[in-house]
């Protein structure tokens, strides 16, 4: 008999039970209410290593429902390889926000903001929404949004947070922050993932069997995921991005309760990727990894996009690759409903390019 691990959800209406299995390149798992016999459900995905990969992501997604997993019913997760048990993370302790009103720091003087509060409904399935509030946003756009950005960065940061800018939808700019289509989380939850694991299950699913027109795009790689991208060993990284930033005019700006710009995403529990993502503190983790690798940091964020400056982007055309396959696997609508419809073609397009743009439909 394989060995079994079985997991438990007791607590607020809920009393189920989940139980997955392995043989060879066939995953089984039962499920149902405890108490009863449940239902059995097999998959054979074609390889030991697969069905491995299956079993890990099936088992982290559980753990990120709220399931426990029941002492003794087998491996323990710390045995298979790319799972990370989820730490016991003290209490979350939140920064001061400013005050309702203009706000002046580090110089810079801001016009009217406000507190921005979430709302529960938006929060992903087994996690707990931060009730407070996390952004203070202005309420009008500021003109020289983008210098004002580079010139709070510092003084925001001596107070825990991080200047990121706002757009909206087109037609209801007030969408998502005013509406309160968010829902903010605690942002250490990024420590969770298995980057490496996450994207390459991502670009599994972003390839469906039998679609070879989406083959054709993806080439020269094929549908097991390249890998990572290594950073280049001889850093020319350019850290002063206020060239870039200058560029972006007319934004809402706020500052977020969050250490780093990576983990404003999770922090704020922002929706705009949940048609491929559900939750956004995956997306934080594959953003502490570009900020490492890449220096790549988060600067604006509107309905379903995200704007990074990159102070160290590919330099040849094999880690504009490498880097491009990352992007696909994270965002495929970049290339699939892009102008750059091939992955030579977005790889191109990164090569040396500070400023990295994310759209999801």
């Amino acid at each position: 008999m394989p060995p079994v691990r079985r997991f438990e959800l007791v607590g607020d209406g809920h009393s189920k039970f989940w139980e997955i299995s392995q043989t060879g390149s066939e995953v089984t798992v039962h499920f149902g209410r405890i108490g009863t016999e449940g239902q059995t459900q097999a998959r054979d995905v074609g390889s030991w290593e697969e069905a491995a990969e299956r079993v890990r992501k099936l088992v982290a997604e559980k753990l990120r429902e709220g399931y426990v997993e029941v002492e003794g019913s087998g491996p323990r997760p710390s045995d298979l390889p790319g799972f990370r048990r989820p730490p016991a993370l003290p209490p979350l302790e939140l920064p001061l926000l400013p005050e309702d009103g203009p706000l002046t720091l580090g110089g810079v003087k801001l016009p009217n903001g406000r507190r921005l509060k979430g709302d529960p409904h938006f929060k992903p399935m087994g996690v707990e929404p931060v009730e407070q509030p996390v952004i203070w946003a202005t309420e009008s756009t500021v003109r020289n949004a983008g210098r004002a950005l580079y010139e709070l960065r510092q003084a925001a940061a001596a107070v825990n947070l991080v200047p990121v800018l706002l757009s909206g939808l087109d037609s209801e700019p007030n969408r998502p922050w005013d509406p309160a289509e968010f829902c903010p989380t605690d942002p250490r939850r990024a420590i969770l993932f298995d980057v490496a694991a996450e994207l390459a299950n991502s670009w599994t699913a972003n390839l469906a069997e039998g679609d070879d027109e989406a083959l054709a795009v993806v080439r020269p790689f094929g549908r097991q995921f390249p890998g990572m991208a290594a950073a280049p060993s001889d850093l020319r990284r350019i850290s002063d991005d206020r060239d870039i930033l200058d560029k972006i005019r007319d934004r809402r700006l706020a500052l977020v309760a969050a250490d780093r710009p990576a983990d404003v995403v999770a922090a704020i529990g922002w929706t705009g990727a949940v048609n491929a993502h559900e939750d956004p503190a995956l997306l934080s983790a594959v953003l502490r990894s570009w900020e490492v690798r890449w220096k790549a940091r988060v600067v604006a964020m509107g309905f379903a996009t995200l704007t990074l400056t990159v102070g160290n982007p590919p330099r040849d055309e094999k880690a504009a690759l490498a880097v491009a396959a990352e992007h696909f696997a994270l965002c495929p609508d970049n290339i699939w409903q892009g102008s750059l419809d091939t992955m030579t073609a977005y790889a191109a397009h990164l090569r040396d390019n500070r400023m990295w743009e994310f759209w999801w439909d």
